[in-house]
Order: structure tokens, then C-alpha cells, then sequence
């Protein structure tokens, strides 16, 4: 994705000064990665009022079984052009500024943080990928001195790099690409998944609010719901189902290839370098749910262990021969083969427990 996407950054002439990067740099991820702790307050988010009762009787009388909340005084979500451009001036002028800081943040009171929430815009093309990057990036230009260059690229590389290169994957790669499940994997879905019920803190939340939301941002969708689904070894197709049915932006040709690729490394490979699994350390370090969690994110098997941590080294257990040559889970794989065989073996029964009862956890 990084050469794609250096190739469409001079292509369209984003961010660039002649052949050089803006800033002298292609990718500031690492300037991406706070933890929202309340250092700066988060605007409230941009609300639309609209009579949508005719449409609520509709779905009623046709004894339609829902999920989630919806206030027609408070609707979030822009559903006309002219609402999706304000949506993206609102984007401009209140989030843009700490966007990039705390986009890969999650916080238990907040949901939106300073996420554009333009998915949606785009994915029913009520607003074009294009302008929405030339309009972000004009209005940085006009604001230099008071938003900085990493804020705007980590925006620019979501859309222009990731979304893009999504796409490229969807159209090449299909219609083979919807079956492929490269680690068989095999878990059924659990309950909670449509319930929220779980005594995980992260996943309550993340599940909870994606269900009564339809939304959840990218570091939700991919390091906690994903994460565990993958640790847990879940069916990619039951995992692709409910992602293309929870979420308000789930147009197939996004949703799959971030489900079943990215997420699930169901692809083998195709479209990300490594699977996207840890710990509990890593949420813990990029959210506060650890925090107030039933769950001890720094025990391994105890009573009290955080599932994620049991499930990641068993989980590296199971796949070791897949990975055994994959060079980015070299680390990881080297520290599992020291790992003590009393404690590995503690961990796999503990988790194997976990993955026979997910509804209890």
C-alpha cells in the first residue's frame, strides 16, 4: 500500500512539492498514535434534523426486526449533498486541527473522537473521494499555522492510499477473493456479537455502540471486534456478514477486502504483510477501557486474565507453521519459541476454554 500509495500522491499532485513530499516526508504514522486522555476538547458532533417518521411507519408496517436508536433531532449522518459538503466543512474547520494525533484513539466516552465520519458520503457517492481530499487539503494550505502536516496526510493516506488501493484489491481480486479462508478458521459467531454482552470492556463498548450507531472507527472495526474475531479463529464469512450488515458504510467493495483481508488475513497475504493481532497491550495503550475492565489486561491465565492476551500467544501457537515465514511476525514467533512450555501450555488450555465459551466471557 505505501508504494500505491507514494505513486497516487504524484499522480494527483497531493501534498507535493515538485517530486519531493510536503514535509520532506511520505507517512507520518508515527505522529498518529496518541492516546486521547482529554488534552483537548472534542467538538460536539455535526447533527442534522430531519422528519424521517414517514420512513419509520414504513419499516414498521412492513414488520421489519431493527437494530440500534435513531433521534430524528440528532441524526448524525448526512443524507443529501448539500449535508454531506457541510459535513465535510464541519470536518475542515472543528476536527482536522487533532484529527491525525488521535485518529488511531479510542475512548469509552467518546465515539467519534475527531473522525470525519465521510465514509458514508462517499461510499453512496454522494460526495467524490477527490474533492473531499482537495477540499481537506486546500483548507490546510489556507491554515498552515495552525494545523500541522501530519494532521492532513493521515487523513489524505486513509482516502488517497487505503481506500483506493481497497478498491484496486476488490476489482482484481474478486469474485475468488469473497471465499478465501487462508488460516481455516472455523469459530462460529457468538451472541454477544448481537448483543453487546460482554464482559470484555472493549468489546462491549466497540460492539455496543456498532450496533446502536451503525459506526465504529477504523481502530474499533480492526484492533478490538477484529482482533478478537481473528484471535478467536472465527469463520472469515460469518466475521464479512456481520461487518456488511452493522455498518452504515459498508458498500461490499470496502467492507470486504478491509473484513476478510485486512482483519482476518483470510487472503493469505494479498492485501496486508502480516495479521493485525496483538494483546491487550495494545489496547490498553491507544484507549482507556483497560481501565475499568472486569478483566486484568496485564494477566496472562489467571482468573481474571484478559482473553486477548491468552488468545494471542495461543493464537500464534496454532498458526506457527503459517507464519513460520512471514518476516514482520519474526519477533513474536521467536519469543513464543523461549516461551516457557508449562506456561504455553497454561495459556492454550485457558484459551481453547475461551473460544469454546465466547458468550460467557
Amino acid at each position: 500500500m505505501e508504494t500505491f500509495y507514494r505513486m497516487m500522491r504524484k499522480k494527483h499532485n497531493v501534498l507535493m512539492l515538485g517530486d519531493a513530499p510536503l514535509g520532506n516526508q511520505w507517512n507520518f504514522d508515527h505522529d498518529n498514535r496518541l492516546k486521547y486522555k482529554g488534552q483537548v476538547p472534542i467538538p460536539d458532533a455535526k447533527v442534522f434534523s430531519k422528519n424521517i417518521n414517514d420512513v419509520l411507519d414504513e419499516i414498521k408496517n412492513a414488520k421489519i426486526t431493527t437494530i440500534g436508536t435513531i433521534d430524528a433531532e440528532k441524526f448524525v449522518w448526512p443524507t443529501s449533498r448539500t449535508e454531506c459538503l457541510e459535513q465535510l466543512d464541519y470536518f475542515c474547520s472543528h476536527l482536522l486541527k487533532h484529527f491525525g494525533d488521535y485518529e488511531d484513539a479510542s475512548h469509552t466516552d467518546e465515539k467519534f473522537l475527531f473522525h470525519s465520519r465521510l465514509s458514508f458520503a462517499m461510499n453512496t457517492k454522494m460526495l467524490s473521494p477527490q474533492e473531499v481530499v482537495n477540499t481537506v487539503v486546500n483548507y490546510y494550505y489556507q491554515n498552515e499555522t495552525q494545523i500541522t502536516i501530519s494532521q492532513v496526510e493521515g487523513f489524505v493516506r486513509q482516502i488517497l492510499g487505503w481506500r483506493e488501493y481497497v478498491r484496486g484489491i476488490y476489482w482484481k481480486e474478486m469474485p475468488n477473493y469473497a471465499s478465501m479462508n487462508s488460516l481455516q478458521n472455523h469459530t462460529k459467531l457468538p451472541d454477544f456479537y448481537w448483543t453487546g454482552k460482554t464482559k470484555m470492556n472493549c468489546m462491549q463498548k466497540a460492539i455496543s455502540q456498532s450496533l446502536n450507531d451503525a459506526y465504529a472507527h477504523h481502530i474499533q472495526r480492526l484492533m478490538v471486534i477484529g482482533n478478537f474475531s481473528l484471535l478467536t479463529q472465527m469463520h472469515p464469512d460469518e466475521v464479512d456478514s456481520w461487518y456488511l450488515g452493522v455498518y452504515i458504510d459498508a458498500i461490499e467493495w470496502v467492507e470486504l477486502p478491509n473484513t476478510r483481508g485486512m482483519s482476518q488475513y483470510a487472503d493469505g497475504g494479498i492485501l496486508a504483510t502480516k495479521p493485525y493481532v496483538s494483546s491487550g497491550s495494545y489496547i490498553n495503550k491507544m484507549s482507556n477501557y483497560c481501565a475499568s475492565c472486569h478483566y486484568a489486561v496485564n494477566d496472562k491465565f489467571g482468573e481474571k486474565a484478559c482473553p486477548f492476551n491468552t488468545l494471542y500467544w495461543n493464537f500464534l501457537d496454532e498458526k506457527k507453521e503459517y507464519l513460520a515465514k512471514n518476516q514482520r511476525m519474526g519477533m513474536m514467533m521467536n519469543m513464543l519459541k523461549k516461551m516457557n512450555p508449562e506456561e504455553l501450555y497454561k495459556i492454550k488450555v485457558k484459551a481453547n476454554e475461551i473460544i469454546e465459551n465466547l458468550d460467557s466471557y
